[in-house]
């Protein structure tokens, strides 16, 4: 099991723009995007909230989970794929993102 020190996940907190995203935009944030409600801690991207965490560390251990997963696969090729006879290879399936 991989560890991260809560230090790295509240860098990670601003993270990169992705190489998608246009770059002479303009953005505002309202604030961080980790938060508790009702007791629970939650962290918010573009595609959903992801939570309840117990603590917000917990949040922030995720979100920089979440941070690397989302940077691995915008790089990611379908070569990067593990063998098929890999645990949990039927899991996952790396497609071309650019293919139509």
């Amino acid at each position: 099991m991989r560890e991260v020190s809560v230090a790295a996940a509240r860098a990670s907190d601003n993270a990169a723009m992705r190489k998608s995203d246009a770059q002479d935009s303009t953005y505002f944030r309202s604030g961080d995007r980790v938060f508790c409600m009702n007791g629970s801690w939650f962290y918010q991207t573009r595609e959903a909230d992801h939570g309840p965490f117990p603590t917000r560390e917990a949040a922030l251990v995720d979100l920089k989970r979440y941070i690397d997963e989302m940077a691995f696969f915008e790089d990611a090729t379908p070569e990067d794929a593990p063998p098929p006879d890999s645990p949990g290879y039927a899991d996952f399936k790396l497609v071309d993102k650019d293919a139509p």
